[in-house]
């Protein structure tokens, strides 16, 4: 600690700020669907059009809703 409460890192180990992971992922990763069923999605898949991933999100609901 610096006085400050904050937890100063000096000796080079790893930070625990998940900022620090942005735009770290490799090919294969997967995180659980925003929004949808609990199913796993391919992180790469996301992240290159999560507009896109909503947009066919909400047209299956509402496809879903109609029957």
């Amino acid at each position: 600690m610096d006085g400050k409460g904050n937890n100063s890192n000096v000796g080079g180990a790893a930070a625990n700020n998940p900022k620090d992971n942005v735009g770290t992922t490799t090919k294969g990763d997967t995180m659980k669907a925003p929004g949808g069923d609990g199913s796993n999605i391919s992180r790469e898949q996301f992240e290159k059009s999560p507009k896109g991933y909503f947009a066919d999100l909400h047209a299956a609901q509402k496809d879903n809703n109609k029957n």
